[in-house]
């Protein structure tokens, strides 16, 4: 029998307290006939905040049945650090896959959704919306006009998220994005089939894998703990850095609301994990030389929480 507090994860409220500064739209891909709705996250200047335009860029990629209402603990915490935002919804592996549906009914929805044509629609809404973004940026009168740094952009996302980023930046079969300087990779997946040497033989982009150690997929039971650090081992072309939280489980990279509040872990490793991040995007689009050296000491940061390695 499944278990039901499984699905309480997936099922339970996506939505969280959001700030001002946020806000949504539906984004048009006409070439695709596809709706891709978004939420954006702005930079709010503030007295103690020094912020400086144009704003460097983070995309968000949800894992299997969320959505743009996912990762505000992120969203609002690099955006209050002087990024924009924009935390992507995918239609065919979105909350619209597990909504009014119920028990094994949903499971097998879920399961049916991890396709390769979910998996490829996904790679190329990542490449609409960097399109999207620099006609906005160009486009008087939009909310984003003339505020993005286009030569600054990262990816981040969480289990098919973390597929989805490593893939945009050049896992096989796809080319690398050449438009993305940075990834962050939460829970990510190694190849089923492929040699793993050849799988990510194209990434040339600096990677932040995190993971748990309990970090085991529902989805597919195949997937242990152990295989969220194959990217990282076999990743040669750039820095990979490589975050290990002592406990963490599938779900605590995501940011979904629960019903009750945090989980302990997510109020023990969010602070952390937002800490990690954010010195990663500092360093690989800020150039921040203290921001690397902090990134560098991030077992200081872990204490007994985990582990850290780099190369």
């Amino acid at each position: 029998m499944l278990r039901r507090t499984f699905f309480l994860l997936f099922i339970l409220l996506t939505v969280s307290a959001v700030k001002a500064s946020t806000y949504t739209e539906e984004w048009q891909d006409t070439k695709r006939y596809r709706t891709v709705p978004v939420r954006v996250y702005l930079p709010e200047k503030s007295a103690d905040t020094k912020l400086v335009t144009p704003y460097p860029i983070v995309l968000l990629s949800h894992g299997l049945g969320g959505s743009r209402d996912g990762f505000p603990y992120l969203g609002e915490h690099w955006s209050k650090h002087g990024y924009v935002v924009i935390a992507m919804q995918h239609p065919g592996s979105d909350n619209s896959v597990w909504q009014e549906r119920a028990g094994q009914t949903a499971m097998a929805a879920m399961i049916a959704a991890v396709n390769a044509q979910n998996a490829a629609d996904r790679i190329n809404d990542v490449k609409f919306i960097l399109d999207e973004l620099e006609f906005r940026n160009k486009r008087e009168g939009d909310r984003l006009f003339g505020l993005l740094n286009l030569e600054r952009i990262a990816i981040g996302g969480h289990s098919f998220g973390a597929h989805t980023t490593i893939a945009s930046v050049g896992r096989f079969p796809y080319e690398p994005e050449p438009r993305l300087k940075a990834a962050i990779a939460m829970s990510s997946d190694g190849p089923e089939r492929l040699d793993p040497k050849e799988a990510f033989r194209r990434v040339k982009t600096p990677i932040l894998h995190l993971t748990g150690t309990e970090d085991v997929s529902q989805i597919r039971p195949a997937t242990q703990a152990k295989d969220r650090r194959i990217a990282f081992d076999h990743i040669t072309g750039a820095d990979q850095y490589l975050v290990i939280f002592k406990d963490g489980d599938h779900m605590l990279f995501s940011g979904h609301a629960r019903l009750r509040g945090l989980t302990p872990l997510e109020q023990r490793y969010q602070p952390m994990i937002q800490s990690i991040t954010l010195q990663f995007l500092d360093a690989y689009l800020k150039e921040d030389e203290e921001a690397r050296r902090r990134l560098h000491e991030t077992e200081k940061t872990l204490g007994d929480g985990g582990t850290f390695e780099k190369k």
